[in-house]
């Protein structure tokens, strides 16, 4: 048994006897060495060693022998110390003393990275006088491996079956896989924006080449070779596995495994990484699902207590208004309670309408009659439906277009619906007074509308869910309180992207005012 022996499956031996013990003492009777030698031939990644009682090798045999580079010359004939070296020759001695002591030996253990599982028994005579101690070693490396692999896997079950937290599964899991590899760094990315924007551990992603990225988002697992790095990646980078997740179609996260040392990876271990960030990414998938629902649900109980709020409020007004007009002896002018009331109804009327609209798009029943218009009497449109508005907070308008028309294929109504939104947002998260500007631009094949205001403007984390369903727009001062259902940007938005443009908010901060920024395509005449 040495450095160079390769273990395997455990098996049962007794002590062999011997006829005689000149078996043991050299070419003139080594027919039992003989035996042992084929018998070590015939065991896969195995060896075969026998020791005397003077601790010397005997015999030593067996494909591992060769596969670990050696020659049974390099062990027969030499002691344990002079065939050892000094990192193993106690433990070994240990067993060899042991197992010529009439004590068999049964032991699992690691040298170089390589496991053995090693069964030693006494060699006797018939008259029961120990001679030599033979080991046969088996390679169980492979075994060893699978059954970590089945540990880590039943460590991130464990994590996985009680994390309530997609922050929890995606530690363990890089934990685990640090674990695995050791001396790595392990990073799980979510990649929610641009995939050139991403960073690992400060490395953009894209530094790992244009290739790397191209693989990655078709599913393929990238891994270091033997050639050099890519020239972008940092001097302390020697080696480094990305693992991608595709979900939805799409490259949704990367588990990126950083060594500081050069890595062989082999196939089992990238299946295992592969598998681990699956698993992890799944449930990370799952968890942010429920989280996603659990807020959605709480935004439609808020949606629905915000519009019981809007329609009670101008129904109070009404009824006060018509239990005025029903009071004898009240003076009051008929006309501006009618006018008030109708004022209210719409109000009633345009709540109803946002609802509908909401239902209609979420289900795909929005459809729009799309035609050859020009652009400008749609803004003009939403502008005049919007005076009214502006003129009772004392806001200011004003309107730049070009002269010449502009075609777009258009619903008209729709599109002025989407321009009053926006124009509606920025009246009512004005100060009084204010100035609203609407600017119109050619820019080759698209049209920008832009909206600007001088209101109370927008942090980073409102720009970032103002196009969200059910998201009201809370202000960052306190003197203008939120209002509205939270529906009126997400409908504009759905109404530009399905007339094939794009929308976008834009603001120096709070207090600074904010600029939308509407692009439609210009219909070509073919």
């Amino acid at each position: 048994m040495s450095s160079s022996t390769r273990g395997a499956p455990s098996l049962a031996y007794r002590p062999a006897r011997v006829t005689s013990s000149t078996a043991f003492l050299g070419p003139a009777g080594d027919g039992g060495l003989a035996l042992y030698r084929a018998v070590a031939e015939q065991i896969p990644r195995g060896a075969v060693f026998v020791v005397d009682r003077e601790l010397r090798y005997i015999l030593a045999a067996g494909p591992a022998l060769r596969m670990s580079g050696f020659e049974p010359s390099d062990f027969e004939g030499r002691s344990l110390r002079e065939a050892l070296p000094p990192e193993l020759l106690a433990q070994y001695t240990q067993d060899y003393a042991g197992i010529l002591g009439g004590a068999p030996m049964e032991r699992e253990h690691c040298v170089g990275g390589v496991w053995y599982a090693s069964h030693g028994v006494p060699l006797a005579d018939e008259h029961g006088c120990i001679h030599a101690a033979l080991v046969v070693s088996y390679d169980i490396t492979e075994r060893k491996r699978n059954e970590r692999r089945l540990q880590i896997l039943d460590k991130l079950w464990a994590v996985v079956r009680h994390a309530s937290d997609a922050a929890d599964v995606a530690a363990a899991a890089s934990s685990l896989l640090e674990e695995y590899f050791g001396g790595v760094r392990c990073t799980m990315l979510r990649l929610d924006g641009e995939l050139d924007e991403a960073e690992v551990e400060e490395i953009p992603l894209a530094a790992f080449g244009e290739r790397a990225l191209d693989r990655l988002q078709r599913g393929e697992t990238v891994e270091s070779g033997d050639g050099p790095l890519p020239y972008g990646l940092p001097p302390w980078l020697r080696a480094f596995l990305l693992c991608p997740h595709i979900s939805g179609g799409r490259l949704t996260g990367v588990t990126a495994i950083l060594s500081e040392t050069p890595q062989a990876w082999r196939e089992e271990d990238t299946r295992l990484a592969c598998d681990i960030t699956e698993r992890a990414w799944t449930q990370i998938d799952r968890l942010r699902l429920l989280e996603a629902l659990e807020a959605a649900d709480r935004r439609k109980d808020q949606f629905l207590a915000v519009l019981a709020h809007d329609l009670r409020s101008p129904l109070t007004v009404v009824r006060n208004s018509l239990a005025l007009l029903e009071r004898p002896g009240t003076n009051v002018n008929p006309q501006a309670i009618l006018a008030l009331v109708e004022r209210q109804f719409g109000h009633i009327n345009r709540l109803i309408e946002d609802v509908l609209d909401t239902s209609y798009i979420c289900h795909g029943r929005a459809h729009l009659h799309r035609h050859r218009i020009v652009l400008q009497e749609a803004v003009l449109a939403a502008v005049e439906a919007a005076r009214a508005l502006v003129s009772s907070k004392t806001h200011s308008l004003s309107l730049s277009m070009p002269p010449e028309p502009i075609p777009v294929y258009a619903d008209p109504t729709r599109l002025a619906q989407a321009f009053g939104n926006v124009f509606a947002n920025a009246i009512k998260y004005s100060r009084v007074p204010a100035r609203i500007g609407v600017e119109v631009e050619k820019q080759d094949a698209q049209v920008l509308v832009r909206i600007r205001d001088n209101g109370i403007g927008m942090s980073p984390r409102t720009l970032a869910r103002l196009f969200d369903l059910f998201a009201r727009k809370g202000t960052e001062l306190d003197a203008l309180p939120a209002g509205g259902l939270g529906v009126g940007l997400w409908i504009t938005r759905q109404l530009v992207e399905a007339h094939g443009g794009s929308i976008r908010a834009a603001s120096d901060g709070p207090d600074r005012g904010s600029t939308f920024t509407i692009a439609l395509p210009v219909h070509q005449v073919h």
